[in-house]
C-alpha cells in the first residue's frame, strides 16, 4: 500500500463539513497529500419549487456562484492556504457527485463529515458513500488532530480486514501512531442455542481461549510490515460493535480502520453490517476499507 495521494472532502458547508475539511487537512498534511474541496448542490425539483414556501430566490447559477466563492475563500483561508487545496462546485445527487469527481481525480480517500453521535442513520450522503465507493472512506465525527497517535484497527481476520490493517499502517506511519489490532469474540447466541431448550437439546458453545486464538491471530500478522511499528493486539468480547466502540474509547483512539465487509461464516466474527454501527455510534473518526473485488455500479 502507498500513502494516499489525493484526498478528496465533501464539505457541506455546515458543521460536518468544518468537520471533514479539517480532518482532510490534516491527513493530507501528513502524507504529503493533494487536496481537493467538493460541495454539491443538489437541485430542486420542480414540485418543490411550486410546493415550498421558502425556496431560495436565486437560480442554480446564482447559487453555485456564491458556493464557489465560499469555497475560494476557504481555500485561501490561513488554515488551509498552505496546502494550495483545489476546489469544485458540482451539481446533482451529493454521493453520486462525490463519488464520480473521486474517481475524476483518481482520489485515494473520500472524506465525509458526521456529527451525530448516535444510532440514527448517518446523513444520507455519508451512508450511500460508505456503501456505493470502493475506495477509503474516512467519516470525521470530530477534527482529526494533527497529534493523532493511536489507530484501533478491529478484525475479524478476513481478506478485507487485512486490507484495513495495511492501510492503517501507512496511515499510522504517516502519524507516528500505536495502532492496536482488535478482535471481538462476539458473545451473543446463536439463533441454534437461542432455542436450544425449546428443541429439547443441549447445546454448549464456548468461546474460544486466547491460546485458541492465536494461531489466526498468527496467520493475520503474518506478512504486515510491522517492523518499527508500535503496536499490539488484544482479544476482547461482547456485541461486535458496542465493544469496538468501547475499546475505542478505553484507548481514546484517534481514528478507528476497519474493512467495510467481514467473513459472517464464524458466529464470532463479523464486519459489514458491524462497521455501519461503529460509524453511526463511534465518537471518533471512522475510515472504511473495501475489498477489492467491489465494483461500484451507478445508481
Amino acid at each position: 500500500m502507498e500513502q494516499p495521494k489525493r484526498v478528496i472532502v465533501g464539505h457541506d458547508l455546515g458543521v460536518g463539513g468544518k468537520a471533514a475539511m479539517r480532518s482532510a487537512a490534516v491527513v493530507a498534511e501528513r502524507c504529503g497529500a493533494a487536496l481537493l474541496i467538493v460541495h454539491v448542490v443538489e437541485p430542486l425539483d420542480a414540485f418543490q419549487r411550486l410546493s415550498h414556501p421558502l425556496t431560495s430566490p436565486y437560480t442554480l447559477e446564482d447559487i453555485v456562484q456564491k458556493v464557489g466563492a465560499r469555497l475560494q475563500a476557504l481555500a485561501k483561508s490561513p488554515e488551509f492556504d498552505h496546502l494550495h487545496p483545489e476546489y469544485e462546485v458540482r451539481t446533482g445527487k451529493p454521493f453520486v457527485e462525490l463519488i464520480t469527481a473521486a474517481r475524476a481525480c483518481l482520489a485515494d480517500l473520500i472524506v465525509v463529515g458526521d456529527t451525530s453521535g448516535s444510532e440514527e442513520l448517518l446523513g444520507s450522503t455519508s451512508e450511500r458513500i460508505l456503501r456505493k465507493t470502493p475506495i477509503p472512506v474516512m467519516v470525521a465525527k470530530k477534527p482529526l488532530s494533527r497529534e493523532a497517535k493511536t489507530f484501533l484497527i478491529p478484525t475479524d481476520f478476513s481478506s478485507c480486514s487485512r486490507q484495513a490493517a495495511e492501510e492503517a499502517l501507512v496511515l499510522g506511519k504517516c502519524f507516528d501512531a500505536r495502532l492496536v489490532f482488535f478482535h471481538v469474540l462476539d458473545s451473543r447466541r446463536s439463533l441454534a442455542t437461542r432455542y436450544a431448550h425449546e428443541l429439547g437439546v443441549t447445546v454448549q458453545m464456548p468461546l474460544p481461549s486466547p491460546e485458541e486464538m492465536e494461531p489466526e491471530w498468527e496467520a493475520f500478522l503474518s506478512g504486515l510490515q510491522l517492523e518499527n511499528v508500535d503496536w499490539e493486539k488484544h482479544t476482547g468480547e461482547g456485541q461486535a460493535a458496542n465493544a469496538i466502540v468501547g475499546e475505542a474509547k478505553h484507548r481514546q483512539a484517534d481514528i478507528i480502520v476497519m474493512g467495510s465487509h467481514g467473513r459472517s461464516g464464524l458466529s464470532h466474527t463479523l464486519l459489514g453490517s458491524v462497521t455501519e454501527k461503529v460509524v453511526r455510534i463511534a465518537h471518533c473518526a471512522v475510515l472504511t476499507v473495501r475489498p477489492d473485488a467491489f465494483k461500484f455500479e451507478m445508481p
